[in-house]
C-alpha cells in the first residue's frame, strides 16, 4: 500500500487507530498497578580450587585423590545443572515452605520454569546463570516481598553448598566405613594370635629357634608381605572400578560427562539432534497445544533419540577401555596372590620338617605375624582416608549473600505503557488495514476505477448549507462547491465534444446518495452560465425535485404530460433561478414503469430537448427499479452518482452489469460527498478550511461519508 493511500486510510479510520492505541495503553496501565509486585535478589557464589587443599594432600602422596577433587570445578555448566537438581530444589521448597495459590507445596519445576501464571501472580521461582567472563555463579531469586526474595537467593545457596559437600565426601566416607570394619575383625584375630603364641611359648618352653626356621618364618612373613600388598592394591582397584562405574552409572541424557560427549561420536551426534527437535517443539508451543499432533510427534522422536542415547551410553560403559585395564590389572594381581599363598603354604609346609615344637611355634607367630602386617597396613589406609575426608572441601563458596531489594523490579508502570503503548499502534494500524481490506466503500477514483473503467467527472465535497435544500444557488460562483459543479460542467463538455449532450440522465445505484440534489445543483450551474436548463423529475416512485424550491408543486408534471391530461408547455414550472425550470414527476401513477418504457416519454424528451438548452433528467437508482435503464437508453449520455464511504465497489459491479445489459454506456461517474478531510484528497482541505469562513448561510464543512 503506497504511503498516501495509508495516510488516507488512517485519516478515515483514525477514531478506531486511537482507541485502539488508548486500549491497550490504558489496559496496560491498569495491569502495572494491578499485577502483584515483584521483587529480586542476587546470591553470588565463587567455583574455585582450593590451593592449600591440593598441597596438603600432595605432601600426603595423595595427589591423585586431589586431582579427583579439583578435576570438574571449571565445568560452570555441569555446576549449573546440578544446582537446579530435584533434590536441591525440594529441600528448598521445604525448609522455606513455598506453596501455591491452592496451599500444596510448589513443585520443584516451578521454582525454575514459573510459567506465566506464576510470573504474573509474583510466585517466587530462581534463576541460575554465570557472570560474564568470570567463575561466579549468580542466584537470582524473584518472589512478592523483598525479604523472600533474598532469603530464597541464599537459601537454594546454602543448600547447594551443604550437597556438594556431602556428595564430595560420601566416597571417603564409605571407604572409611569399610576399613574400619575389618580393622574391628582384624583387630580380634590379632588378639587371638598373641594369645596363642603366648600360650606356646608357656606351655612348650621355648625360648629361641634356630637359624633356618627363622629364615623359614623371614620368608613366610615376605611372602605375606607382598600377599598383604597384592591385597591393597586389588582393593584400590577395586575402588577405582567402582569410581569409575558410578561414574558411568549417573550417566543419563540429562547428564552426560564432557569426555563420553568428547570421545563418543554417536553421543555427541545424537545430544545435537535432540536438542534441535527440543528447540522445535518449544517454537512450535507457542502457537499450538501440548496435545497437538505435531507436538505429540516430536515427543515421540524426543523419547526415541533419548533411548538411543540412553542405549549408546550403556555400550560404551559395558566396552570401557579404563574398566578393562583396571580388570586386567586385577586378574594378574589376583592369580599373583594365588601364586603367594601357594609360596606361603608351600613354605609352611617345609616348616614341618622342623621338629614339632618349632613348627608349631613358628606356625604361630607367622599368623600373629601376618596379622600385624594387615592391621597395620589397614591403620595407615585409615589415616590416609581420614586426611581425605576432613581436607575435601568443596570448590564453591558464597562471596556475596542476597540484599533485600528496595524496590519491585516488576512490573514497571514506565515499560508497560510503552509496551501497551506500541501494542496499541500495532493493533491500531491492524485494524485500520483490516477494516480497508474488507471495506470495498468506493472513497476516491482508485476505488470507482477497479470497479468499472470509467471517467470520473469530477468531486462534490460533503458540505451541509442553512435551510432546507441543499442548493448552490445562493454561493458566490468562486465559491469552492461551486467550482466543483463547474468542473463537472467542464467534463460533461467534453464528452460531448463529437456528439453534444442535450439530454442528460442522472442516476445512481441505490437511494440516498444525493444524486437528486446534485442534478438540481448542476442544473443551477449549467443555468448560471446563461443555458436554459430544464430538470425532469422522472423518479416517479419517490419523486424530490418539487421539494427543491418552495414556490414548485407536484399536481402536473411528467406524468400528467404522459397522461395526456395537460399538455407540456403547461407541466414545467419556472423558478426563482433564471433559465432554469423543473418538470416535476405530477401525481403518482399506478404504473410508473409502464410509463416510464412508452414512446410518449422519449417525444416528451426531445420536445424538451428542442426548447432548452440542456434536459437533466433524474432517474431512479438502477438497483432498485430498471426505469434508469429505459431512462438511460432515451438520453444522449447517462451520469452515476456514487456516495463517498457508501457505495460499495460490489453494489458498482452489479450497477455495471446491468447498464453493459441494456446495451448503452454512461459519459462518466461523479463521487459524491466526499469527506476532504478522510479521502485523501489534499485540495480539498482548503474547501474545508473556506467553508468556516463562509457566510452565514455556511454552517461549515461536515463530512458525511465512511
Amino acid at each position: 500500500m503506497e504511503l498516501l493511500k495509508v495516510y488516507a486510510a488512517l485519516l478515515r479510520r483514525k477514531w478506531i487507530f486511537l482507541q485502539a492505541v488508548l486500549f491497550f495503553t490504558v489496559g496496560a496501565c491498569v495491569l502495572a498497578l494491578v499485577l502483584p509486585k515483584r521483587y529480586q535478589a542476587t546470591a553470588k557464589l565463587s567455583v574455585e580450587s582450593s590451593s592449600a587443599e591440593l598441597s596438603i594432600l600432595g605432601e600426603m602422596d595423595l595427589g591423585e585423590m586431589a586431582s579427583s577433587l579439583s578435576g570438574s570445578s571449571d565445568d560452570m555448566q555441569t555446576k549449573i545443572s546440578l544446582a537446579q537438581m530435584r533434590p536441591v530444589l525440594d529441600e528448598v521448597v521445604w525448609r522455606l515452605q513455598l506453596r501455591d495459590t491452592d496451599g500444596e507445596l510448589l513443585v520443584a519445576e516451578k521454582l525454575l520454569v514459573p510459567g506465566i501464571d506464576g510470573e504474573l501472580l509474583a510466585q517466587p521461582y530462581v534463576e541460575i546463570t554465570q557472570a560474564q567472563g568470570t567463575n561466579i555463579l549468580l542466584f537470582t531469586a524473584n518472589a512478592n516481598t523483598p525479604e523472600l526474595s533474598a532469603l530464597l537467593a541464599d537459601t537454594i545457596v546454602t543448600v547447594y553448598l551443604e550437597v556438594t559437600m556431602d556428595t564430595a565426601k560420601q566416597d571417603t566416607r564409605d571407604a572409611l566405613k569399610f576399613v574400619q570394619s575389618e580393622l574391628d575383625k582384624l583387630q580380634s584375630e590379632f588378639d587371638v594370635a598373641l594369645q596363642r603364641v603366648s600360650e606356646a611359648l608357656r606351655a612348650e618352653q621355648v625360648i629361641d629357634l634356630d637359624a633356618e626356621t627363622k629364615a623359614a618364618v623371614g620368608r613366610a612373613s615376605s611372602l605375606v608381605g607382598e600377599i598383604v600388598t597384592a591385597d591393597a592394591e586389588m582393593a584400590d582397584l577395586q575402588a577405582q572400578i567402582r569410581q569409575i562405574q558410578r561414574g558411568n552409572d549417573a550417566e543419563s541424557v540429562a547428564l552426560v560427562s564432557p569426555g563420553s560427549i568428547a570421545t563418543n561420536i554417536q553421543v555427541r551426534e545424537l545430544r545435537g539432534k535432540l536438542t534441535e527437535v527440543r528447540l522445535s517443539r518449544q517454537s512450535q508451543l507457542l502457537d499450538k497445544t501440548p496435545k497437538h499432533p505435531d507436538i505429540l510427534d516430536l515427543d515421540r522422536q524426543i523419547a526415541s533419540i533419548e533411548a538411543e542415547i540412553t542405549l549408546a551410553l550403556r555400550e560404551q560403559h559395558e566396552l570401557d577401555p579404563a574398566v578393562e585395564g583396571l580388570q586386567v590389572q586385577y586378574a594378574g594381581l589376583l592369580m599373583r596372590r594365588g601364586e603367594l599363598v601357594s609360596a606361603v603354604q608351600s613354605t609352611v609346609a617345609e616348616a614341618g620338617t622342623f621338629p614339632e615344637k618349632g613348627r608349631k611355634l613358628a606356625e604361630l607367630q607367622l599368623t600373629a605375624d601376618a596379622t600385624e602386617t594387615i592391621y597395620k597396613s589397614l591403620l595407615e589406609q585409615q589415616y590416609q582416608i581420614a586426611v581425605a575426608e576432613a581436607m575435601t572441601v568443596s570448590d564453591m563458596k558464597s562471596v556475596e549473600p542476597a540484599k533485600a531489594p528496595d524496590r519491585a523490579a516488576e512490573p514497571k508502570l514506565l515499560v508497560y505503557l510503552v509496551l501497551g503503548g506500541i501494542v496499541g499502534i500495532g493493533m491500531g494500524f491492524g485494524l485500520v488495514f483490516l477494516l480497508e481490506y474488507v471495506d470495498d466503500s468506493i472513497t476516491s477514483g482508485d476505488d470507482i476505477r477497479l470497479a468499472w473503467a470509467l471517467p470520473v467527472l469530477g468531486l462534490v465535497p460533503a458540505y451541509k448549507l442553512k435551510g432546507p435544500t441543499q442548493l448552490i444557488h445562493g454561493l458566490p460562483p468562486t465559491d469552492p462547491l461551486f467550482e466543483s459543479y463547474r468542473a463537472i460542467r467542464n467534463s460533461i463538455a467534453f464528452a460531448g465534444v463529437d456528439s453534444p449532450i442535450d439530454i442528460l440522465t442522472v442516476t445512481s445505484s441505490i437511494p440516498g446518495e444525493g444524486k437528486s440534489t446534485f442534478c438540481t445543483n448542476l442544473a443551477i450551474c449549467l443555468a448560471n452560465d446563461g443555458k436554459r436548463v430544464v430538470v425532469v423529475d422522472c423518479d416517479l416512485r419517490r419523486p424530490t425535485q418539487h421539494k427543491s424550491f418552495p414556490t414548485l408543486g407536484n399536481d402536473r408534471g411528467v406524468s400528467s404530460v404522459l397522461s395526456q391530461t395537460m399538455l407540456l408547455a403547461d407541466a414545467v414550472q419556472s423558478t426563482p433561478i433564471a433559465n432554469l425550470a423543473i418538470l416535476t414527476s405530477g401525481p403518482l401513477p399506478n404504473n410508473p414503469g409502464r410509463l416510464v418504457e412508452s414512446l410518449r416519454l422519449r417525444q416528451m424528451l426531445q420536445e424538451l430537448a428542442r426548447s432548452f438548452d440542456m434536459v437533466l433528467v433524474d432517474a431512479p437508482p438502477i438497483l432498485a427499479v430498471g426505469d434508469a435503464l429505459n431512462l438511460g437508453r432515451a438520453s444522449k449520455g447517462t451520469i452515476i452518482v456514487v456516495e463517498s464511504g457508501r457505495t460499495t465497489r460490489r453494489m458498482l459491479s452489479d450497477l455495471r452489469g446491468r447498464i453493459e445489459g441494456s446495451g448503452f454506456e454512461p459519459i462518466g461517474i461523479v463521487l459524491n460527498k466526499v469527506d476532504p478531510r478522510n479521502s485523501g484528497y489534499g485540495n480539498y482541505r482548503a474547501y474545508t478550511r473556506l467553508y468556516s469562513q463562509r457566510q452565514a448561510d455556511v454552517e461549515g464543512p461536515r463530512a458525511k461519508g465512511a
